[in-house]
């Protein structure tokens, strides 16, 4: 998931900001989230220094006791360059400031009715959901995994095995740090992510790039993280030629 940062010292606006974000985040299904509210530019950039991943950022231009919003935003350009970042104020005249600083922001917004923000906000989280999808279909190291009415685009390297587990179509999506359950098929799932990932039990479908060992008299297959998952005898007679050498 994407993160959200707003950055106002306007506490009462940016909790009003906070929960329309917040609604437009459940409404539409985005990937995004939490929502962080700071009114402190030193404690934004540290927080992103110390986090170093990429966020969505809204943020004010004008700071008692620092610069402006725009030499925040330069600053948050260099920890985070592939963030996306949108300025709320109630300055309309500064818009081209955005340009001297060269800051690629997605949009200024000017502080105006409720109905406004919101159209623009929508307009905003849409604009930048899109353009992750595209990334990630043009990348192809993520996949795409919708459980009811949210959608999650999960790394593919930190994918260890997808696992049926009982009845129902019940799956279990095994990772580094959590373990996904939903409801789908392992056929489908190999389909859908090609021939990176090894059917290589009726119930378990492994991510070969993975694999670390694999012992056919106990009937087992070692992950890198020391992870275990079986091997069917069926499989054992048709190991891919990429496995060879785990062997």
């Amino acid at each position: 998931m994407i993160p959200i940062y707003i950055c106002d010292d306007e506490k009462p606006f940016a909790m009003r900001l906070k929960e329309i974000l917040q609604a437009q985040v459940i409404i539409s299904a985005f990937d995004m989230g939490p929502v962080y509210v700071c009114g402190n530019p030193q404690a934004l950039l540290e927080e992103i220094r110390q986090k170093k991943e990429r966020a969505i950022y809204f943020l004010d231009v004008d700071f008692p006791g620092f610069e402006n919003g725009f030499e925040l935003a330069a600053q948050i350009r260099k920890c985070d360059p592939r963030g996306f970042i949108i300025f709320i104020t109630a300055h309309g005249n500064l818009a081209m400031e955005t340009f001297r600083y060269r800051l690629e922001a997605m949009d200024y917004i000017v502080k105006e009715s409720s109905t406004i923000l919101k159209e623009r906000i929508q307009f905003c989280l849409k604009s930048i959901d899109q353009r992750v999808r595209d990334e990630f279909c043009e990348n192809g190291y993520y996949f795409c995994l919708k459980i009811l009415d949210e959608v999650r685009y999960i790394p593919v390297n930190k994918m260890l095995y997808f696992e049926a587990a009982g009845r129902n179509h019940q799956i279990c999506l095994h990772m580094e740090e959590e373990i996904i359950n939903f409801y789908g098929s392992l056929q489908n799932l190999k389909e859908e992510l090609g021939e990176r990932f090894w059917r290589c039990h009726r119930g378990v479908l492994v991510n070969m790039y993975r694999v670390s060992r694999i012992f056919l008299r106990e009937g087992e297959i070692v992950l890198d993280n020391r992870e275990r998952c079986a091997i069917s005898r069926r499989a054992r007679l048709d190991i891919p030629q990429e496995l060879r050498s785990k062997l």
